[in-house]
């Protein structure tokens, strides 16, 4: 059992939470189109240490969203992950994003879900493309994290023979599938509050990264794009 500090900065949602034995104790998040996950991320790792008075040297190991998702998201949530569990010899424990949004998604007992049923968590990339996975309803992966073209992918293959939910920011991009077994549920973006459960199989398993040389899954070469505002103002 483990008391656990959760980072997830994959999507526009930067969000951190502490679990304890998998247990969601904590949460805060901010949540902006622009991201700011760099100007955000410890701000909010302060105000919830603050909040739950708990020290950062009382966590038994950190957790965080791994991938994919935003590139710079993820190297500054793998940064900071790092730091911690390197200054404070602590484990540090990487989880899928799109494995713990179905975690997530699967432990809502709200939702009774039908049996043999495959799950599509979607997280938006670039244009016509989405990050998915494919899970069943125990959370194995059935087909692993992958960039996807929407539009030559095939999703209705899986129709045959089971009911298939789709869920995530990314879905919008599969709005023209019409299919009887062809489930939409939440647009919610990943959150911190989803891998508290996975990260504390991880701890109980030992399965921890090596800080020096482990990489996020980013699946596609980073792209850089103009700065939204300029670097140099006009004097």
């Amino acid at each position: 059992m483990a008391l656990i500090l959760c980072l997830e900065t994959s999507s526009k949602n930067c969000s951190v939470s502490i679990c304890e034995n998998g247990k969601l104790l904590f949460i805060q998040e901010y949540f902006n189109e622009n991201y700011s996950h760099g100007e955000q991320l410890h701000v909010l790792i302060e105000s919830l240490l603050i909040e739950s008075n708990i020290s950062i040297s009382d966590f038994d190991a950190f957790a965080f969203s791994a991938g994919p998702g935003s590139y710079t998201g993820l190297r500054i949530g793998a940064a900071s992950i790092k730091g911690f569990a390197f200054a404070l010899d602590k484990p540090a424990i990487a989880v899928s994003t799109l494995q713990s949004m179905t975690s997530g998604l699967l432990n809502n007992n709200a939702i009774d879900f039908k049996n043999n049923s495959l799950f599509f968590p979607l997280l938006d990339s670039r244009v016509g493309e989405v990050y998915t996975a494919i899970y069943n309803d125990h959370c194995k992966e059935y087909l692993a994290p992958f960039a996807c073209d929407v539009n030559v992918f095939s999703f209705e293959k899986y129709f045959q023979k089971h009911t298939v939910y789709f869920f995530g920011p990314g879905q919008y991009k599969l709005a023209d599938i019409e299919h009887q077994n062809a489930i939409f549920l939440n647009e919610d973006y990943p959150s911190a509050k989803h891998l508290g459960f996975l990260a504390q199989h991880k701890f109980n398993t030992k399965n921890f990264i090596d800080v020096a040389y482990f990489e996020p899954m980013y699946l596609k070469n980073f792209i850089p794009t103009k700065p939204k505002k300029p670097l140099i103002s006009n004097l």
